[in-house]
């Protein structure tokens, strides 16, 4: 060691300076303030300003009457509003490069949104009897998770992401609609069918039952309309031939489905990876998910997935529930 080290004394105090000074000065108060906020409290508690609001507590989700018939009512009323956006932006009167034939929509869609109008109202009617409230809004299940993503994906796209390029807007925005509107029709004649085993009144099946019946006819027509002689899927009318016996010599399935099918419709269009859709899609009783595509296609061509089911316990319209109309 120098000598110079050997010389200085050992007095703290000589070893600070201003700037030092400065900065115990601010940890001494800021202690000070840890130590005051600290001494009001109890010992192994935490200090709190103020109270927590308690969890709210909701009534138990009972599913009566009331309740799916309102559900009912909402549902109906989606497709109401789904369908008068439709037509309030001109979505329906254009043309189709997927279904050149389609032609103008809009007095079709206008009779079916009278159809789901008198429907809302019926099922209201209904769940009112009941001793339920009167449902008058959508069913915000079935709009935020189906219908609104529907529309976003068609008109404005989807922006880009960090992950993901920009989808640009939907490239045959009537075909979407075209199948929406398909897609909508079957599933308010299935939900009303989905009703049935739930209710055990009988004027209550009978009002679900024809409104249902009128939903399908709809779902019929608009699929005769995008497709048209398309009355099955082409599995189900090879299937559906007779089995020939000429010679000794049976015919088979197969002999069939490779020239003695259902002839082709020359104005039916072509197949795409938008499947097209049929009168008749399945045998009566199935409650089966409806496959909606739609929209342009993203960097690896996908386009917008959705599978349409009839009510369930997370899209019923509960007595807690609110509805948001307006």
């Amino acid at each position: 060691m120098s000598n110079e080290m050997n010389h200085t004394e050992s007095n703290p105090t000589s070893q600070i300076n201003r700037r030092g000074l400065f900065r115990i000065g601010g940890l001494t108060v800021a202690g000070a303030v840890v130590v005051a906020a600290c001494g009001k409290t109890e010992a192994g508690e935490l200090g709190s300003v103020g109270e927590g609001a308690t969890t709210p507590v909701l009534p138990d989700p009972i599913v009566d009457n009331g309740v799916l018939l309102r559900t009912m009512a909402g549902l109906e009323l989606s497709i109401v509003n789904a369908y008068e956006r439709m037509l309030e932006e001109g979505l329906l009167a254009g043309s189709s490069a997927a279904y050149p034939t389609l032609g103008d929509l809009t007095e079709l869609v206008t009779e079916f949104a009278a159809h789901h109008v008198l429907a809302a109202k019926s099922f209201n009617r209904m769940a009112t009897q009941h001793g339920a409230e009167a449902w008058n809004c959508g069913n915000t299940r079935l709009d935020s998770a189906y219908i609104f993503p529907v529309f976003d994906r068609v008109l404005l796209g989807v922006e880009a992401t960090d992950a993901a390029p920009k989808i640009e807007p939907s490239d045959d925005p009537l075909r979407d609609m075209a199948n929406l509107i398909h897609t909508l029709e079957s599933l308010s004649s299935e939900s009303c069918q989905a009703l049935m085993p739930q209710v055990t009144e009988a004027d209550v099946r009978a009002t679900a039952m024809q409104l249902g019946v009128r939903s399908a006819r709809h779902a019929a027509a608009i699929a005769l309309r995008i497709n048209p002689g398309g009355y099955v899927s082409a599995t189900d009318a090879v299937n559906a031939q007779p089995v020939v016996v000429a010679d000794a010599t049976t015919t088979t399935v197969q002999d069939i489905a490779a020239g003695g099918g259902t002839p082709a419709v020359s104005d039916a269009p072509k197949a795409t990876d938008v499947p097209l859709p049929v009168a008749v899609p399945t045998q009566y009783g199935s409650l089966s998910p409806i496959t909606y595509i739609g929209g342009r296609g993203d960097e690896n061509g996908v386009r917008l997935k959705l599978n349409f089911e009839s009510p369930s316990l997370n899209s019923l319209a509960y007595p807690f529930d609110v509805c948001a109309a307006g």
